[in-house]
């Protein structure tokens, strides 16, 4: 079963960077493609650098939902639903202890779900700002080497530079609370089962064999959860 299990996990691995990588080129040609498509005003008041971002890092982080996210996902949930119908089938009282975690969960993912989605716009927003700069300057360096702008151009540079960190930083403290705080839930929900389970082994209602089958299902049901929570940072 190990080696079935390493063989399969890198066939899946395999396929999916495969998958990622054409998908990538397949895009970044049509993107090619269509900026020799749209009209020159375009290229006015769009600088050259945002262009490149989406051509380049923004491809790249589609890429990465593909071949880390989506995949994972449906197996996470397929896994989710499989354990479910375990846990009810060996003690339905134990299953909603292990189930009460769950609006937690929920009221934590809607706090992270607001937290990313406006840090991690502006990171895509920053980047490309910065590369727009890059590019701009890059290209006119004989200008601004003519006027004797250096040192203001490289004040502006830093502060576009420390905007997109302090972006990228603000998105970081969001995942550091998000997902200790999921393992935190998890761990209360463990602690649960525990006490309820041992409440009616003491009573003489459930045996410890399956206590310790009913724990060991609940561990690998909450594992899928955090998974997801990893899953959905991407």
């Amino acid at each position: 079963a190990v080696l079935l299990t390493f063989v399969v996990l890198w066939a899946q691995g395999f396929v999916l960077q495969m998958m990622g990588q054409r998908i990538m080129a397949t895009l970044r040609a049509r993107l090619f493609a269509h900026l020799q498509r749209v009209p020159t005003s375009t290229f006015d008041r769009t600088p050259v650098g945002r262009l490149v971002t989406r051509v380049t890092t923004d491809v790249d982080a589609i890429n990465e939902l593909f071949t880390a996210g989506i995949v994972s996902v449906f197996g996470d949930i397929l896994l989710l639903v499989g354990i479910t119908v375990v846990l009810f089938a060996l003690d339905w009282r134990l299953a909603l202890a292990a189930f009460s975690i769950l609006p937690l969960l929920l009221v934590l993912t809607l706090w992270f779900k607001a937290r990313a989605r406006a840090s991690y716009r502006e990171v895509r927003g920053k980047i490309a700002r910065l590369n727009a700069f890059l590019q701009e300057h890059v290209s006119g360096m004989s200008v601004v080497q003519l006027f004797g702008r250096e040192a203001r151009q490289l004040e502006a540079f830093r502060r576009i530079n420390q905007e997109h960190r302090d972006a990228n930083v603000r998105g970081i403290v969001a995942y550091a609370v998000f997902y200790p705080g999921v393992e935190l839930v998890t761990a209360f929900g463990v602690a649960l089962i525990l006490v309820v389970g041992g409440a009616r082994v003491v009573a003489g209602a459930l045996t410890v064999g399956a206590l310790v089958a009913f724990l060991q299902y609940a561990q690998r049901f909450y594992q899928p959860l955090t998974d997801l929570s990893e899953k959905f940072n991407v």
